[in-house]
C-alpha cells in the first residue's frame, strides 16, 4: 500500500467524466489532497468586502482530482476513511445576496474573516466556536456525459455539506465511471446544519483519505459510518438553546428558527445582524422534530450555551 500526495495547483470548478485523472492509486492507499478554498483562492485573509463582491463566481468549490483507483468499474464502490484534516489559520463565511436561507432579509454583502487558533476560533465577539473540519465536496464522477456545476449533490456525492465527514468518519460512494474520478473540495472548518446563510466556515485545507476499492458491490448513494459523537464534545456540557417553529411549509419553518436565534444572539451579546446570521450559519443545527402531523412540519434550532464565553 503506497501513500499519494495531491496539490492544488490545478482544480476544477463543474463535474465532467472526461476529465483526465490528475493522480492514479491502488485499493489501499493513502492519499494527502491540498485543497483551495470555496473560492478556488480568490478570497485572503486580509480581504474587504469591495474586494469580496468583485470575485469571480464562476469558480466556486474548486475540486483536486480526479483521481483514478485502479480497477473500478460501474458497479463497484468506493470505502474512503477520512484520516486527518489540516487547516491553514484562517477561513471566511459571506453573505451574498439572492442567496441563502433569509435571501430577502439581507440585501447587502458581507464578508466575515476568521482566525482559526487550533481547534477553536475567537473570531466572533462574545464567542468561542470549536471547529470539525469536513469536506463540504466529496465525490466521484457522475454517470451523465457533458459537465456539470457543482452545486447540486447526488447520488455521486459531491457538494453534500455533511457536517459529520470528520476524520474518524468512512464515506462509500457508488462507482459510476471507469476509475471512479474521486475528486474533493469545498472543506469547512466547522458548519451548523443547514449551512443556512449560503456558507460554513470556508477554509483552505489538506485532508487524508486511505481509498479502498469495494467490488461488485452496488450502491444507490452515499452512505457514511461516522463516530458516534455528532457534536463537539465541549458543547454538551452545557445546555442547548432549542427555537421551536411549526409550518406547513418546512422551508419557512427554518426562517422563523433562524431569526429567532439571530434575535437572540444579538440580544445576549451584541452582535449585528450579519454577524448574528453567520454564526448561525457555522453553529446552529437544525433539525426535523416531527412530520407526522400532517401537513405541518416542526423544526427546531439548537444553539450550544457553551459557545458563550460568559454563561446567562
Amino acid at each position: 500500500m503506497a501513500h499519494h500526495e495531491i496539490d492544488r495547483s490545478f482544480t476544477y470548478n463543474s463535474w465532467n467524466r472526461e476529465f483526465p485523472s490528475r493522480l492514479s492509486i491502488e485499493s489501499g492507499d493513502t492519499v494527502r489532497i491540498e485543497m483551495n478554498d470555496a473560492s478556488d483562492g480568490q478570497v485572503h485573509a486580509e480581504m474587504s468586502v469591495e474586494e469580496y463582491k468583485l470575485i469571480d463566481r464562476t469558480k466556486i468549490h474548486a475540486l483536486t482530482g480526479p483521481i483514478s483507483v485502479a480497477g473500478a468499474e460501474p458497479g463497484d464502490q468506493l470505502k474512503i476513511e477520512i484520516l486527518k484534516y489540516e487547516h491553514e489559520g484562517w477561513a471566511w463565511t459571506s453573505i451574498v445576496p439572492g442567496l441563502g436561507l433569509l435571501d430577502e432579509d439581507f440585501t447587502e454583502p458581507y464578508l466575515h474573516i476568521w482566525k482559526l487558533d487550533g481547534d477553536k476560533t475567537y473570531s466572533m465577539p462574545g464567542l468561542t466556536l470549536d471547529l470539525d473540519p469536513f469536506c463540504g465536496i466529496i465525490g466521484v464522477q457522475r454517470e451523465e456525459a457533458g459537465e456539470f456545476a457543482t452545486r447540486p449533490p447526488g447520488p455521486f456525492g459531491g457538494n453534500m455539506d455533511v457536517k459529520h465527514l470528520v476524520a474518524g468518519s468512512t464515506l462509500h460512494l457508488p462507482v459510476f465511471v471507469e476509475g471512479a474520478g474521486l475528486c474533493a473540495g469545498d472543506c469547512h472548518a466547522t458548519q451548523g446544519d443547514g449551512e443556512v446563510c449560503i456558507n460554513g466556515m470556508e477554509a483552505p485545507m489538506t485532508v487524508t483519505f486511505k481509498v479502498t476499492l469495494v467490488k461488485d458491490k452496488p450502491l444507490e448513494a452515499p452512505y457514511i459510518l461516522t463516530p458516534g459523537q455528532l457534536i463537539s464534545p465541549r458543547y454538551t456540557e452545557k445546555p442547548f438553546h432549542a427555537f421551536v417553529e411549526s409550518a406547513v411549509d418546512p422551508r419557512e419553518a427554518c426562517k422563523q428558527v433562524v431569526r429567532r436565534a439571530i434575535k437572540y444572539l444579538m440580544e445576549r451579546v451584541g452582535l449585528s445582524r450579519e454577524q448574528a446570521y453567520v454564526t448561525c450559519s457555522v453553529v446552529l443545527d437544525l433539525k426535523v422534530s416531527q412530520l407526522v402531523n400532517v401537513p405541518t412540519t416542526t423544526i427546531t434550532g439548537y444553539l450550544p450555551e457553551a459557545i458563550f464565553n460568559e454563561s446567562v
